[in-house]
């Protein structure tokens, strides 16, 4: 008996794009992890030309337009998030753990919307990323009302 489990062939089609998702919620962690330790290291804001920012600015965008987010919540926190960014006072570095937080947000719900309706009712399939977008959702609405 093998130990191989079951996947099914509609994921195995979209194997590419989640694995491309994961790569890029790992890199936006990256550059915002690269952004709290320049903070805690110079005690002070990053630039705006900061590459990480600089990065995690085009990313959200980027990641926002391919979204699908029209007529869902999500189109709201975007122009929420696109306000903040336009016209924020904030510290670049707050603005930054914005656009990873909406960014990350964003490619957790591209790939649940890749996934097969009846294939999100399984828990072994979904449960992990439910939880994960959840996370990540919270977090970017706790931002945009912070400030």
């Amino acid at each position: 008996m093998s130990d191989e489990k079951f996947v099914d062939p509609r994921l195995q089609a979209k194997e590419r794009i989640f694995q491309q998702l994961h790569l890029s919620t790992f890199d936006t962690m990256g550059y915002a992890h690269a952004i709290i330790q320049e903070v805690n290291e110079s005690g002070k804001d990053i630039e705006a030309n900061n590459e990480s920012y600089q990065q995690l600015l085009r990313d959200y965008e980027i990641t926002k337009n391919m979204a699908p987010i029209a007529d869902t919540p999500l189109a709201l926190l975007c122009s929420q998030t696109n306000d903040k960014i336009s016209n924020s006072q904030q510290a670049h570095a707050s603005i930054a753990q914005l656009c990873a937080a909406a960014t990350n947000s964003l490619n957790h719900w591209r790939i649940l919307v890749e996934i097969p309706e009846d294939l999100l009712k399984v828990d072994e399939v979904s449960s992990q990323l439910k939880e994960n977008y959840a996370s990540h959702l919270g977090a970017w609405r706790n931002m945009l009302q912070e400030g």
